[in-house]
């Protein structure tokens, strides 16, 4: 029995959707885990309550998609956490970066800032860095 080249296209074309999709969905499910970390909670709610943040973004801040892969960026170990979160708002939209922190069971946001899209040269300190050199 031969299968003709059209029917193989095919099969091969359906199977890389169903891998694509699998992949997109995982890789869903995995932001969506991050997101329910007390770390995130916590940065993301130092970011919106912040007063500068507000201003320049708007009511309500929104985090979107980020990369998990983007290792140098988004990582955790347990013990301490360092990510970057695009953010928007209805005014405007920017980049978030914290780092936390696990000391004694709960997670510290130890460095907050805010990189603000229309203001390429300032970034907005969140959280001021309380690491000691």
């Amino acid at each position: 029995m031969t299968i003709s080249t059209k029917k193989l296209v095919q099969i091969a074309g359906w199977g890389g959707l169903v891998v694509a999709s699998t992949g997109f969905y995982l890789q869903s499910r995995l932001v969506d885990q991050v997101r329910n970390y007390d770390y995130y909670k916590t940065a993301l709610k130092r970011l919106r309550t912040h007063p500068g943040a507000v201003y320049y973004l708007g009511e309500p801040i929104k985090d979107k998609s980020f990369k998990l892969t983007d290792t140098n960026n988004n990582f955790s170990d347990g013990k301490t956490a360092r990510f970057r979160i695009p953010v928007s708002g209805p005014k405007d939209k920017g980049t978030y970066y914290f780092w936390a922190k696990k000391d004694d069971n709960q997670w510290i946001i130890t460095k907050a800032e805010l990189d603000i899209s229309s203001k390429s040269d300032v970034a907005l300190v969140i959280v001021k860095d309380t690491e000691v050199p």
